[in-house]
């Protein structure tokens, strides 16, 4: 396993996350956001400071894809095929729960839950393929034909 490619990748794959989660939320939710704010069913000021959390779990889950993708292109093959099934796969197995229970348990309605659910697993699966088209394995040494 190429452990500097992983770390690239999974880098790239947490922005990739963060990018698409950063689009969906300001162009569809921030002011559903907003006004579940004003109404006291979210806070409208985080509990801690959320962007540097938010910022390094990103990246964790990012680093996660990309160890996956390294390690499931032996049995799957390598290429975006095996990437995007990774993604999805993880991406619902992520993101399902959570917005399940939101909008079962919340009344921030359904519309939120199901953007973040979406939004979760396209940025899942364009993270792992963006991981898979960074990776290479490490080259084998070749046999010394000298001796």
């Amino acid at each position: 396993m190429n452990v500097k490619r992983v770390v690239a990748g999974g880098i790239a794959a947490g922005v990739t996350i963060l990018i698409v989660d950063g689009v969906t939320t300001w162009l569809l939710l921030i002011e559903r956001y907003k006004s579940l704010g004003h109404a006291g069913i979210y806070h409208e000021k985080p509990r801690l400071p959320f962007y540097p959390v938010w910022l390094l779990i990103m990246l964790g889950i990012g680093l996660g894809l990309a160890w996956l993708y390294a390690v499931a292109r032996s049995k799957l093959g390598p290429g975006p095929r095996t990437a995007a099934l990774l993604g999805l796969v993880v991406g619902l197995m992520i993101h399902t729960p959570d917005n399940v229970v939101a909008f079962a348990w919340t009344d921030a309605g359904g519309f939120v839950s199901l953007v973040r659910l979406v939004a979760g697993v396209v940025g899942c699966v364009a993270g792992t393929l963006f991981a898979g088209f960074l990776y290479l394995e490490e080259p084998t040494a070749a046999p010394d034909l000298a001796q």
